[in-house]
């Protein structure tokens, strides 16, 4: 089963809910978020941009993070304004600055643009605010949208 109960920090906060990385999981993931949020009473667009961050967070887990499908933990809560992430991968944050080599250039037709990076500013430009934190082996990203 893909939902594999809740996770807790040491100061008692939910985490939310557990899944595996896997990339067929990516639509109950976001499902899960998009229902959570909108119970919660958030705004249509705010849905929609947690869901594109989320996708882009999931996948990005399973395939860098872990390497591919496994059974390693990916942990998601959300609320009316936004979402907590967690995972076990090797620390990244997403959020930090990155060599302008690495992110697409504007200016160039999608064809051109070299491949990678633009994930990474999609995770940037859709959230309200957004932040990381790498605490007991974890990523931690907790976003506003």
């Amino acid at each position: 089963m893909e939902q594999k109960g809740t996770s807790s920090t040491e100061s008692g906060i939910n985490i939310g809910t557990r899944f595996e990385a896997r990339l067929a999981l990516v639509p109950v993931v976001m499902e899960l978020v998009a229902a959570q949020m909108r119970h919660a009473g958030a705004e249509p667009d705010a849905v929609l941009r947690a869901e594109l961050i989320l996708e882009e967070l999931f996948r990005n887990s399973v395939l860098h993070g872990y390497g591919g499908d496994s059974d390693k933990p990916v942990w998601v809560a959300a609320h009316a304004t936004g979402f907590c992430y967690e995972d076990e991968a090797p620390a990244f944050n997403p959020l930090a600055e990155r060599r302008a080599a690495q992110e697409p250039n504007p200016d160039l037709p999608i064809e051109d643009q070299p491949i990678g990076g633009a994930g990474l500013l999609l995770i940037k430009d859709m959230a309200r605010s957004a932040d990381y934190q790498r605490s007991h082996g974890r990523n931690r990203l907790f976003f506003e949208v």
